[in-house]
């Protein structure tokens, strides 16, 4: 199957479904251009400025954590994150810009092609996720290289570790571990969540409790409504645990979007390794 016959629909399909996939995929085209067009012409890198700020106040003893709410410029990754980025410092940060955008670019491109190839609906999954990614890495934001280590990883047997690691970043990604739990694999169930323990437990020593993590410019159901928040959530979770195992990872990774306390447009992108199951079951089909 063409990637052209995938977005549109085989011949076979009813007229129905061959116009909602034109129109579908006419508004992803406009939105993908959209991203583009305003990523090019910023690329500010102002999430890489963070990263670099956190391990700069390592390096010279300051606090990691800043207390407050300090909006969408707040650090609240785990410290490893910020020591990994210590050496960088060193290097002017024109050098850093290019490597980083680079090495987001890469990632970027590489779940965009993993996405396409994944049965009859990837290459228009590809076309939402693409676009959004090479977006977001225009900010810096470290969100194309998490997404890539899950799709890559997450069904593998190191797939707690990056779990762990997705979670030690952005937290909430800890409920994919409830798919190892609807599998009965509680050995990756367990691993998981002792690993994200781990590389998180060191930031509440050095303040993440304290730090900014709320924003007005990402509003996320927390911020709208508690009831509505934790309703959705835990539909979501349950769902993952007790629903049909096929989409148990899409029900997961919802359910870990919807509980980020802010929201960006990029965070949907975390719905995307639900496409990791599907494959992994053979349902791709």
């Amino acid at each position: 199957m063409t990637i052209l016959t995938s977005l549109l629909g085989r011949r076979s399909a009813s007229p129905l479904e061959r116009y909602a996939r034109i129109v579908v995929v006419a508004v992803l085209v406009a939105m993908a251009v959209d991203e583009i067009f305003y990523a090019v012409k910023g690329w500010p890198l102002h999430d890489m400025d963070v990263y670099l700020g956190a391990a700069m106040r390592l390096r010279t003893g300051q606090p990691l954590y800043v207390p407050g709410d300090v909006a969408v410029d707040s650090f609240w990754y785990a410290p490893w994150f910020a020591v990994a980025w210590i050496p960088l410092t060193v290097l002017p940060r024109l050098v850093v810009a290019v490597l980083w955008s680079t090495v987001l670019l890469a990632a970027s491109a590489a779940v965009t092609m993993m996405l396409a190839r994944m049965g009859r609906n990837g290459p228009m999954l590809a076309l939402l996720v693409g676009p959004l990614l090479f977006a977001v890495s225009a900010g810096g934001n470290i969100q194309a290289l998490m997404m890539l280590s899950l799709l890559w990883g997450f069904n593998r047997g190191s797939g707690p570790l990056w779990v762990a690691i997705a979670a030690s970043m952005k937290y909430t990604p800890i409920l994919l571990a409830l798919t190892y739990v609807a599998r009965r694999e509680w050995f990756k169930a367990i691993s998981a969540g002792l690993l994200a323990a781990a590389l998180i437990g060191p930031g509440f020593v050095l303040g993440l409790a304290n730090a900014g993590v709320r924003s007005q410019a990402a509003a996320s159901l927390l911020g709208s409504s508690l009831p509505t928040y934790l309703i959705l959530v835990v539909a979501f979770a349950l769902l993952a645990l007790a629903g049909p195992r096929r989409y148990s990872t899409l029900a997961s990774a919802t359910a870990a979007v919807l509980a980020l306390p802010r929201l960006f447009a990029y965070d949907v992108t975390l719905i995307a390794t639900g496409a990791s199951e599907t494959k992994a079951d053979g349902s791709n089909r």
